[in-house]
């Protein structure tokens, strides 16, 4: 892996002194690159100088030929004549955004995408869910686990652009870095060269966060950083080519228990109880009100942006009252803005998906794929197609029974008659 555009420097030009301890240490082009594990073709046009070697490239050839200090030391000033001040990728400069609460109800799934990651057996890690589900969250969560434990570089990309450009001298090179490479992966025309002579040969994470990148830029990517890895969260179910693909539900509700101790172990009422704690401090889930919380939990879909603003309500309503306004008129209560994206979700969703899912509304909570079947006149083959959509796009909770599978439309994802 090597950079262009070679400059003249005060020393030694790195082609020919590449040459002349290749030539004195009685190697051959064929037999440094074996060495080193470099191309000789990469070889040849360094020597020519055609090519500006990385660091890592360095690395390996100053090993392979079994350099001394000194001379190592002057391959190395030769490698940089020209490159001027530009800072250095790693993990102090690219880190992860900053958050300021633990997460809560995801660590199965931060432990499963973070495992893909770090054995590098995906390299390309998609993360889909509803709007607001939770994950870009996750996706934090992730990246800090590889920042922190294997001190991987994070850069973090927000389509349709990066981080502001007016901070600090270094903070300005990775500003200008991310808001190149935005453009690069999620618009035609623009060139990656800037992102991969970053990144190199060293472990990076890239994270894409609301959007999916161009197929080809993305593979191209991959295919200049061997040690690169990239997590991409999504609405769309549009699949990249050799992803590993994670659907990221909302937050399990209660699901017919009202034991205090089962409720408070539900992901969502976790959540829930964190908010709540915050609006009644001191709180403490009672036997009485288990079910009461269950029900609002799951009125609300367990959607985290969607618990928490139930929650803001206890500071008007008490936890019975609350119960009965959200299962009268759920969106009478919460922000009008994840609404209308859930809503845009659905609409986006192809005409037979959207019938199915207005069938599975009517059939109620524990609909089955033969009722969808029967209730839109597909055969069980068509159904299973239209069913299987729907749980991938978020707005379908599927759940086993002793009866056998039984799905749910989302209470917030259920299609409304249009007033």
């Amino acid at each position: 892996m090597i950079e262009h555009a070679l400059a003249d420097g005060v020393a030694e030009q790195f082609g020919s002194l590449l040459r002349r301890l290749r030539t004195d240490t009685g190697l051959t082009q064929r037999m440094l690159a074996d060495l080193s594990t470099i191309s000789e073709r990469a070889i040849r046009d360094l020597e020519q100088g055609k090519a500006r070697p990385r660091t890592d490239t360095v690395r390996l050839i100053a090993e392979a030929l079994r350099l001394g200090r000194f001379a190592r030391a002057s391959l190395e000033r030769a490698a940089n004549t020209g490159r001027g001040s530009r800072p250095t990728l790693d993990a102090v400069l690219a880190a992860p955004p900053a958050v300021l609460n633990t997460m809560i109800g995801r660590e199965q799934e931060t432990a499963a995408v973070t495992g893909e990651l770090v054995r590098g057996t995906s390299r390309l890690v998609v993360l889909r869910g509803l709007p607001g589900v939770g994950k870009t969250r996750l996706a934090v969560e992730v990246a800090r686990a590889l920042h922190t434990g294997s001190r991987m570089p994070v850069l973090w990309l927000t389509r349709p652009g990066a981080i502001a450009a007016d901070s600090p001298a270094q903070d300005r090179w990775l500003a200008d870095l991310l808001n190149t490479a935005a453009r690069a992966l999620f618009d035609a025309g623009h060139d990656l060269t800037a992102l991969t002579e970053a990144i190199g040969d060293r472990d990076t994470l890239l994270v894409l966060d609301d959007g999916l990148p161009r197929t080809e830029a993305v593979l191209s990517l991959l295919g200049e950083c061997p040690g690169l890895r990239v997590l991409v969260t999504t609405t769309e179910t549009a699949a990249l080519p050799g992803e590993r693909a994670f659907l990221v539900a909302p937050l399990a509700v209660p699901d017919g228990t009202h034991d205090a101790r089962a409720v408070a172990a539900a992901p969502a009422v976790r959540l829930f109880l964190t908010h709540l704690d915050r609006a009644r401090p001191g709180y403490r889930l009672t036997a009485a009100h288990a079910p009461v919380v269950a029900d609002i939990c799951a009125a609300v879909d367990g959607l985290p942006p969607a618990l928490a603003t139930a929650a803001s309500w206890l500071a008007v309503y008490d936890l019975p009252a609350l119960s009965d306004l959200l299962r009268i008129d759920p969106a009478a209560l919460l922000d009008p803005g994840l609404l209308a994206r859930l809503a845009a979700h659905v609409a986006a969703l192809p005409a037979a998906e959207r019938a199915a899912l207005t069938a599975l509304a009517d059939l109620g909570p524990d609909a089955s794929l033969p009722g969808l079947a029967a209730a839109t006149g597909h055969d069980p083959a068509a159904a299973g197609l239209l069913l299987r959509n729907l749980v991938l796009h978020g707005v379908v909770r599927a759940r086993q029974t002793a009866a056998g599978s039984r799905f749910r439309v989302l209470a917030l994802t259920r299609p409304r008659p249009r007033s």
